[in-house]
């Protein structure tokens, strides 16, 4: 796929297609996971106008782990659905615009203090219906419209495939054998690096990909690489690069080396 296909239609994220994946770089990395049921998943969209409401990759997302993520931590916080709905119990409290924001993850309280809640914008749904746009934010922030909150992905499946590829892959022992690049701010180095992986051999994996957060694998030497376009908070194209033998990291390694300028734009 060249990068203007993937411009136009990129492929999308399933569940299958997530679990698969985890078992393939972590075997056993999907235990734990447990459904919500499908009056928890009702009860929660109705607030916000039922179910047709919920962008299609949450539903699916609710239906496969909405009760728990077993070990894996996704955020700082929780997406349990058991949570959620306990939060909505409580009337008295003033809460953003339901027919815009809906909650899909709670922060905790440590040491750093209150974390910001996770919020979909269903006002800015992706092109292909499926998904949309999140921020993180105090409801405060939302309801005051003083603050719009910050983005931390452009959308749920690209922070699901981002934490996926980190927390499974790329933060697997040893961490010191994964590999982490900038490649400056141009607007052409995230095309440039996706079509110099793909020339090397690198394909889509099950998570899809979007224009802006884009994990490739290259099946026959066992590597990973996470592709990230420059954001508001990063402003830098990243590469993340991890390989299962040493061997074929360090060969990786030094292809990028040689090629950094010409993928940074220069």
């Amino acid at each position: 796929m060249t990068w203007s296909k993937l411009l136009r239609s990129p492929p999308p994220l399933s569940m299958t297609g997530l679990l698969a994946f985890m078992e393939r770089w972590k075997l056993g990395s999907t235990h734990g996971f447990e459904p919500a049921t499908a009056d928890q998943i009702d009860a929660l969209a109705k607030p916000h106008g039922g179910l047709g409401s919920l962008p299609r990759v949450y539903h699916d997302f609710l239906a496969t782990m909405g009760a728990s993520t077993g070990e894996l931590r996704l955020t700082f916080g929780t997406t349990s659905i058991s949570v959620l709905l306990e939060d909505l119990e409580d009337h008295q409290r003033e809460r953003p615009d339901s027919r815009r924001y809906l909650k899909f993850a709670i922060g905790e309280d440590d040491y750093n203090g209150r974390h910001p809640d996770n919020f979909f914008d269903l006002s800015h749904p992706t092109p292909d219906g499926r998904d949309a746009a999140i921020i993180r934010a105090y409801e405060e922030e939302l309801m005051s419209g003083e603050v719009a909150g910050e983005q931390p992905f452009p959308s749920f499946s690209d922070w699901l495939r981002a934490i996926i590829v980190s927390r499974v892959c790329l933060e697997a022992v040893p961490r010191q054998q994964t590999q982490y690049y900038r490649l400056g701010p141009n607007p052409e180095a995230p095309a440039k690096t996706y079509e110099f992986f793909t020339r090397l051999g690198f394909s889509h994996t099950e998570l899809g990909a979007s224009s802006a957060t884009i994990p490739l694998e290259h099946p026959e030497r066992g590597v990973l690489a996470l592709i990230s376009a420059p954001s508001t908070s990063i402003p830098s194209t990243r590469v993340e690069l991890r390989a299962r033998d040493k061997v074929q990291q360090e060969i990786f390694n030094e292809v990028i080396q040689d090629h950094r300028e010409e993928l940074s734009g220069g």
